[in-house]
């Protein structure tokens, strides 16, 4: 009897799943067609309900962003999406371009403190691929590294036998740095760890719920990192180095 219950609460997780992803793709094609027709209240009404079910991805958040991009007054929540599509897909050309010509119309212009170079050449090379990408990538160069190992094993000639273990050092070398950039690019996904400015302006301020003068003032679309939080105010640090607290309502987390 519990091995029966067992398989119709299966079939029934199932069909519900399936009933789901079948509304979800009727959602889509409907949103796309608003999208399409210049109804982009409609699309992101269309675009959100998917969201809201659960079913999250950079297509999807770069749509989003698209709907609010065309509605003129949500510069922020535009900005805020092609961010999310960026930080689940790096690699999201379309996302990143839309982000440089929304960021254009932003008010606040400020400077970001220098990178060492090598870490932004690293950074570069990470985002160059998502995070299943360099998973895959990984399972591919562990393949090879068997292969060599085999040779290495079993060859016939010196020349072979050393050739094969110098690709298999590599490729474990590889496959390495392709686990650690797609546990990196997992990890930065998973992370609430930045925010957007999604009203027209707000106050920052020395402390959470302070009512001193504020200490500067940020307007809409700035992004900012997210360094803690006390209640409603969450403390951010900004690219130049600023830092401040600001209440939780003006922002959304990426």
């Amino acid at each position: 009897m519990k091995k029966r219950l067992t398989l119709i609460l299966a079939v029934l997780s199932a069909a519900a799943f399936t009933a789901a992803a079948g509304d979800v793709d009727s959602l889509w094609t409907r949103a796309v067609e608003d999208y399409t027709d210049g109804r982009y209240e409609s699309a992101l009404e269309g675009f959100t309900s998917i969201e809201e079910q659960g079913f999250v991805s950079a297509d999807l958040f770069y749509n989003i962003g698209n709907c609010y991009y065309r509605l003129d007054h949500y510069l922020g929540k535009a900005i805020l999406y092609y961010e999310r599509a960026l930080k689940y897909d790096p690699s999201y050309e379309d996302a990143a371009v839309n982000l440089g010509i929304a960021r254009q119309y932003t008010l606040d212009r400020i400077d970001s403190v220098p990178e060492f170079i090598l870490l932004t050449w690293i950074k570069a090379l990470r985002d160059a691929v998502p995070s299943d990408g360099w998973a895959w990538t990984a399972a591919a160069l562990l393949l090879l590294t068997a292969v060599m190992v085999l040779l290495f094993r079993f060859g016939r000639s010196v020349a072979l036998r050393k050739t094969a273990f110098a690709l298999a050092v590599v490729s474990v070398v590889m496959v390495v740095i392709a686990v650690i950039f797609s546990l990196s690019l997992r990890s930065a996904a998973e992370a609430g760890d930045e925010v957007v400015v999604t009203v027209p302006v707000c106050n920052v301020k020395g402390s959470p719920g302070s009512s001193d003068q504020s200490l500067f003032i940020l307007h809409e679309g700035t992004k900012a990192a997210l360094v803690d939080q006390l209640g409603d105010w969450y403390r951010i640090e900004l690219s130049d180095g600023r830092q401040g607290w600001l209440d939780s309502k003006t922002v959304e987390i990426i």
